[in-house]
């Protein structure tokens, strides 16, 4: 008897052993089998460590996500997790409780998300032959990429790959643009904040003419908000630096079976990318937003704003600590899906908003305008940061000339980022069937402009 309880003692010993080698090593592991799970606290690493794959929750929130991001430790003095570091979002619109998500590769070879009570979200839909297997592995480009496998272990085709479906992030090797023969879209879209990877108000997409030129364009909701100028003699019109570099290679490959831009990196330059931000500017790796920064000032490639007339376009909207002791505020929760930048434009568009205040809850936004009514009182030890409007006369004497002349007949209840001439005239619209996106069932409006003399198709949800 106290042999046989050695023997299991032992045998039970070997088995944790065992496991805990597992775990440990499909921690440090690259790839994920078939019947295997990736839990929350457990992460696939790239083969040269360049970036990492997990459940995170972003800044604060409990609300969890799986996500690709640099492998490169957080602050020390941080608290929190460090949102600049991720380049890719699963679920962004379908956040997760906290520790409630799984990742696995299903019986049919399928990707897909478990939840805790059943439920699933579906990231691939193609299944495997039912004799082969599939794994995925995560690239040193940062790309996670789904293969069937043969049965000698040699991979037999691709089922699905994150770059695919970028989120706000252009990593080198990802695509912009579009295919031509099943009419998938490469396009980035803004986080709706800083701490939320919801989809926010911003898009990034490509612009294709008749005759075959073609343009980056940032959108704002339903209209453009910047362009980058026709790509020409290897550059684009607006912005040459954005063209054949010392460390980058950026070119436009155009052919019957698809158009898109993308660029390559020369030497070691790992932490490359272009982030399009929750403020509509196209952010290199440094956090400078060279491109798309028309919320700061108006530049190159920036699509003029209309305002009412009773805006000046020197007024601006500064961030004050403090409380609205009198006059009530129109509030607008999570489901009207606002960004900051949204809820200035809805104080901008009317004549009576003096104040505004934007803040997240439960992993959604809110916003709360004021009229002219209210009273700011400053309270930097009790209050909450609201953006109270800063009218400045300077440029006043020019407005008529200038802003009446040019949107004479505008009126507040028509404001927002202005169209290209080419845009009002070159605008129609049609309904798209419903369609998987990252596995996602989504109904989207696909629209078409002129901006430039180019034709461009833009996505937006409904």
């Amino acid at each position: 008897m106290v042999a046989i309880n050695k023997r299991n003692l032992l045998l039970l010993r070997l088995l944790s052993f065992y496991f805990f080698f597992i775990s440990l090593s499909h921690s440090d592991s690259d790839t994920l089998k078939q019947g295997q799970q990736l839990q929350d606290g457990q992460h696939l690493v790239s083969a040269e460590g360049a970036f990492m794959l997990g459940f995170f929750s972003p800044g604060t929130w409990k609300k969890q996500y799986l996500g690709i991001w640099y492998n490169i430790p957080d602050d020390e003095n941080s608290t929190s997790f460090d949102n600049r570091k991720v380049v890719w979002v699963a679920n962004r619109n379908i956040p997760l409780s906290e520790k409630a998500g799984v990742l696995v590769i299903d019986e049919l070879g399928q990707l897909k998300i478990s939840v805790n009570g059943g439920s699933s979200i579906a990231l691939s839909m193609n299944s495997v032959q039912s004799e082969n297997s599939a794994t995925a592995t995560l690239l040193d480009s940062g790309n996670f990429v789904l293969k069937e496998l043969d049965s000698d272990g040699s991979t037999e085709r691709i089922l699905w790959q994150s770059f695919d479906y970028p989120t706000d992030t252009l990593l080198p090797g990802m695509k912009l643009g579009m295919n031509m023969k099943t009419g998938h879209l490469w396009s980035l879209t803004s986080w709706i904040s800083e701490n939320i990877p919801a989809e926010g108000s911003f898009s990034l997409t490509i612009g294709v003419g008749i005759n075959g030129s073609s343009q980056l364009i940032i959108w704002w909701k339903r209209s453009a908000y910047w362009t980058s100028g026709v790509w020409q003699n290897g550059h684009f019109e607006l912005f040459p630096v954005l063209s054949n570099q010392i460390y980058h290679n950026f070119s436009y490959v155009s052919n019957d079976d698809e158009k898109y831009f993308t660029y390559s990196i020369n030497g070691n330059h790992t932490l490359e990318r272009y982030m399009l931000n929750s403020k509509g500017a196209i952010a290199e790796a440094t956090g400078l937003a060279p491109f798309g920064a028309c919320s700061y000032k108006f530049d190159l490639g920036c699509v003029e704003q209309k305002l009412p007339e009773c805006r000046n376009k020197n007024d601006r909207f500064e961030p004050r600590k403090g409380l609205i002791k009198s006059g009530l505020g129109v509030k607008f929760d999570g489901s009207y899906n606002l960004s900051l930048f949204d809820c200035e434009a809805m104080c901008l568009k009317n004549c009576s908003c003096k104040a505004y205040a934007f803040f997240t809850n439960d992993s959604q936004t809110d916003c709360e305008i004021w009229s002219k009514e209210m009273r700011f009182t400053e309270n930097n030890s009790e209050g909450r940061e609201i953006y109270v409007l800063y009218h400045s006369k300077q440029g006043e004497d020019l407005k008529k000339k200038s802003l009446s002349s040019r949107l004479k007949g505008q009126h507040c209840e028509n404001p927002g980022v202005a169209q290209d001439p080419g845009v009002a005239r070159g605008f129609r619209s049609r309904t798209r069937i419903q369609k998987w996106q990252s596995g996602i069932f989504d109904s989207k409006s696909e629209q078409t402009v002129i901006v430039n003399g180019v034709r461009a198709t833009h996505t937006v949800s409904e």
